[in-house]
């Protein structure tokens, strides 16, 4: 049985994890995302995708179960396994929408932060609970943290493992939306159709402009926007936007 379930519409691609009863990150998970994952990137025809879970909560982290008997190793293979994942995630080449439920602890608010936008159902309860297992994040945890809301808040909250609400978590930083109660996928949905709405070439060409900018100074980074904008003039969602416009006129757009 599949634990990762895929659909398509107008573009969007929604990415539904399914290891009952709480999505562990399992080698099993992790290996059916990364096929996805993989597959979706050579799909020219998907703009956006949207990550969910049918499970209880959106995901948990690694089987505590099997937390006693894990030693230094056995942890580096693990975290190599879901980091590598996670930043096959990160570097997707089009927007990627977490839709969170439940329950969102350690593992789980990891995978979440590899995503480009967060949105969290209103009760949503979220926090890095690592510390209080005599461990740390092994995600990237610490990592996206710090560059999402800053080093002093990622601090507080990974050596706290204070408990964050949908509302808290929003205006940290940590999530972009927070939609009603039992609504959370169809908010996804809506902003994900709006991004799939503009021009796909334009929209990835921001993400790498974005991405850039979190590892690159000013100078540089104004150097590449200027070149990778550039050669967005030589496409045909280019003319076909300009033109659109001036004919007033919804754009169609075709990654071309």
């Amino acid at each position: 049985m599949s634990l990762v379930k895929l659909t398509k519409e107008d573009h969007i691609a929604v990415v539904t994890m399914s290891h009952a009863p709480i999505n562990v990150l399992s080698f099993e998970l992790l290996d059916e995302m990364a096929g996805v994952f993989s597959d979706l990137e050579k799909d020219e025809d998907i703009w956006v995708v949207v990550l969910n879970s049918d499970q209880k909560i959106f995901a948990a982290g690694v089987d505590l179960k099997n937390l006693q008997a894990v030693d230094r190793q056995g942890n580096l293979d693990t975290s190599n396994r879901i980091q590598k994942v996670f930043l096959q995630i990160e570097a997707f080449p089009h927007p990627v929408i977490c839709a969170v439920h439940g329950n969102c602890m350690g593992g789980g608010l990891e995978l979440a932060l590899s995503c480009d936008l967060r949105v969290f159902d209103a009760r949503v309860k979220a926090a890095f609970t690592e510390c209080g297992l005599g461990i740390c994040t092994g995600a990237g945890g610490s990592q996206r943290l710090t560059k999402l809301v800053g080093a002093g808040k990622a601090k507080r909250l990974i050596y706290t493992g204070e408990l964050l609400t949908a509302e808290s978590a929003l205006g940290l930083g940590i999530c972009e939306y927070v939609a009603e109660e039992g609504h959370v996928l169809d908010k996804a949905l809506e902003v994900a159709r709006v991004i799939a709405s503009k021009g796909p070439k334009g929209v990835a060409t921001a993400k790498k402009c974005i991405e850039f900018a979190g590892t690159h100074d000013l100078a540089e980074g104004l150097v590449y926007e200027n070149e990778v904008n550039s050669a967005l003039f030589e496409t045909e969602d280019k003319k076909e936007g300009v033109a659109a416009f001036f004919e007033k006129r919804k754009p169609v757009f075709r990654n071309k």
